[in-house]
């Protein structure tokens, strides 16, 4: 299969995955790592960037810890120093699309990190759903199964933001002037 891009050889993808952790102040999982480099360049595939990745992370340019859901990573100085140092062997336009690719995945853990549930059981069939955006809205709901439960909480981490701009409205609606209007 012919690739198209700039990356091509291991080093360039150790000198890419490098930079592109530079931008980023959290450790993430190796899959962010995959959904950042390789939407930065077309001209290596998963195999070659974990391969790559290993290195780093063998080499002590990585540091790995262990995370809620797995191992995580973040950049070490040692991984800083050589990305300052070899930054320009990256052509510019790989260069930008890593900065915005890290960027794009620092707010989806921002947003994440803000997006809670809870589930608390009361009784057999009455458990309390918590659906909280942090420092913006919390809302507790009774629901009467696991299955409604688990719709709430993936509905809701899923669409937090359109809820709360649906919730929002329906707030600020006048309804004494609708109800006024009404036959």
């Amino acid at each position: 299969m012919i690739r198209y891009g700039f990356i091509r050889t291991k080093d360039d993808i150790k000198f890419l995955v490098l930079y592109a952790l530079g931008f980023l102040t959290e450790p993430i999982s190796f899959d962010a790592v995959v959904d950042i480099c390789t939407w930065c360049d077309d001209g290596f595939g998963y195999f070659e960037l974990s391969d790559a990745f290993s290195d780093l992370v063998r080499t002590g340019h990585l540091l790995e810890s262990e995370g809620e859901g797995g191992p995580v990573y973040a950049i070490t100085q040692r991984g800083r120093e050589a990305s300052d140092l070899f930054e320009k062997k990256l052509p510019f336009t790989v260069r930008e699309a890593a900065q915005k690719s890290a960027l794009r995945v620092v707010r989806r853990q921002r947003r994440d990190a803000a997006v809670r549930t809870e589930v608390r059981e009361l009784d057999e069939n009455d458990l309390v759903v918590t659906l909280k955006m942090e420092d913006v809205f919390s809302v507790e709901m009774h629901v009467v199964s696991r299955a409604q439960a688990s719709l709430l909480e993936r509905n809701f981490k899923a669409n937090a933001e359109k809820m709360y701009q649906t919730l929002l409205n329906a707030l600020i609606e006048d309804y004494a002037e609708s109800e006024a209007d009404a036959p």
